[in-house]
C-alpha cells in the first residue's frame, strides 16, 4: 500500500519524533544502571545519537531521488536517451514530490524517444523522396528532348512529302515508330511521377505525425515545470515552520533560566525543581541543534530544486526549436507535394497527347 506524504509533512514528523526521543531519554536512562551524576550527560548523548540518526537517515532518503532526478535531467538536455527509465517508484511507501517529478520526467522521456524515432523515419522518406524526384526529373527532360526531336523530324518529313511522295511515306512511317517511343516513354515518366506523389504524401503524413507527437511533449514538459515550481514554493514554506519552532525554543530557554533563578532562591527546597529546568534548558538546546540541521537540509533541498527549474527551461527551449524546424519540414514537403503533383498532371497530358497521334 502507498502513502502520499508531502515533504514538508515529512520533516514535521521527523522532528516530532526527534523531540519525543529527547523527552524520553531521561526515562531510558533511569531504567539503566548509570551513577547518579552520569544519567545527565547520557540522557544528553543518547537523545544527540538518536536525532542524528534519524535526521541522517531522512536526508539522505529525500536528497538521494533529488540528486537522481537532477543527473537524469542533465542528461536528458545533453541528448542522452538511453535510460530505460528515469526513477523507480516501486519500492516507495511514502511517496512525494519527487515521485510525481520522476513520473512526468519517464512520460517526457518516453515521448522524446518516439520523437526522435519518427524524426529517423521522416528523415528516410525524405532522402527517398528526393531519389525518386531527382530521378523524375532527369527523365523528364530526357523526354523533352526526344519530343523536341521528334517534331524536328516530322517537320521535314512533311517538306519531302511535297516534293517526294515515296520519302513521305517513308517519313511518316519513322514519324509513327517516333510516336510509339515517345508514348512509351511518357507512359514511365507518368508511372514515376504518380509513385513520387505517393510517397511525398506519406512523408508529409509522418511528419504531421512527428509534430503531433512534439506537442504532446511540450505539454509534458510544461507540466513537468508547473510541479517543480509548486515543489519550490512548498519547499519555500518550511522555513516558516522552522522559524516558529525556533521562537518557541527561544520561549522554552529562557523559562527554564527563569525557572533556575527561582530555584536558586529556593535554596535547597528548589534543588529538584533546578533540575527540572536544567533538563528543560537542555531539551531546548537540543531542539535549536536540530532546528539548524533542518535548515541546512531545507538549502541543499532547494538547490537541487533550482538546478531542476534551470534544466527544465533548458528542455522546454529545445523542445521548442524542435517543434519550429518540424513546421519547416513541413512546409517544405507541402511545396513538394504541390509541384510533385504539377509534374504528375503534366506527365499524364503528354501521356494523353502522344496515345491520340
Amino acid at each position: 500500500m502507498k502513502i502520499k506524504v508531502q515533504i514538508g509533512n515529512k520533516f514535521i514528523v521527523a522532528f516530532f519524533i526527534v523531540v519525543v526521543v529527547a523527552a524520553f531519554a531521561p526515562n531510558i536512562v533511569e531504567s539503566m544502571s548509570v551513577v547518579e551524576w552520569m544519567k545527565q550527560p547520557v540522557s544528553f548523548l543518547i537523545a544527540m545519537v538518536i536525532g542524528l540518526t534519524l535526521g541522517s537517515i531522512f536526508s539522505r532518503s529525500l536528497t538521494k531521488d533529488f540528486r537522481q532526478l537532477t543527473s537524469i535531467a542533465n542528461d536528458i538536455g545533453s541528448g542522452d536517451l538511453t535510460r530505460p527509465n528515469c526513477i523507480d517508484i516501486n519500492g516507495k511507501i511514502l511517496e512525494d514530490e519527487s515521485t510525481e517529478l520522476g513520473l512526468a520526467l519517464n512520460m517526457m522521456l518516453k515521448n522524446l524517444k518516439g520523437l526522435v524515432k519518427h524524426i529517423r523515419d521522416t528523415a528516410a522518406n525524405l532522402l527517398e523522396a528526393a531519389e525518386i524526384l531527382n530521378k523524375l526529373v532527369k527523365k523528364g527532360y530526357k523526354t523533352t528532348e526526344d519530343v523536341s526531336t521528334g517534331t524536328s523530324k516530322i517537320f521535314e518529313g512533311a517538306l519531302e512529302q511535297a516534293s517526294h511522295v515515296e520519302s513521305a511515306s517513308k517519313a511518316i512511317m519513322g514519324m509513327a515508330k517516333l510516336s510509339d517511343d515517345v508514348s512509351g516513354k511518357a507512359t514511365d515518366m507518368a508511372a514515376v511521377a504518380s509513385q513520387t506523389k505517393f510517397r511525398v504524401q506519406k512523408s508529409v503524413a509522418t511528419s504531421t505525425s512527428a509534430l503531433k507527437k512534439m506537442e504532446s511533449i511540450l505539454q509534458g514538459v510544461d507540466f513537468t515545470k508547473d510541479m517543480i515550481i509548486s515543489l519550490e514554493e512548498k519547499i519555500n514554506n518550511i522555513p516558516k515552520i522552522l522559524d516558529v519552532i525556533t521562537h518557541i525554543s527561544r520561549q522554552t530557554d529562557l523559562l527554564a533560566l527563569n525557572a533556575t533563578i527561582e530555584a536558586s532562591k529556593a535554596g535547597e527546597h528548589g534543588r529538584g525543581f533546578a533540575i527540572v529546568a536544567e533538563e528543560v534548558r537542555r531539551f531546548a538546546d537540543n531542539t535549536k541543534h536540530s532546528v539548524e540541521d533542518a535548515t541546512r537540509i531545507i538549502k541543499e533541498v532547494r538547490a537541487e530544486v533550482e538546478r531542476l527549474v534551470n534544466s527544465s527551461a533548458e528542455n522546454a527551449t529545445f523542445t521548442q526549436e524542435g517543434r519550429e524546424d518540424i513546421h519547416k519540414v513541413k512546409n517544405s514537403l507541402d511545396e513538394i507535394t504541390t509541384f510533385t503533383t504539377e509534374v504528375a498532371d503534366k506527365a499524364g497530358l503528354i501521356l494523353t497527347l502522344t496515345q491520340k497521334q
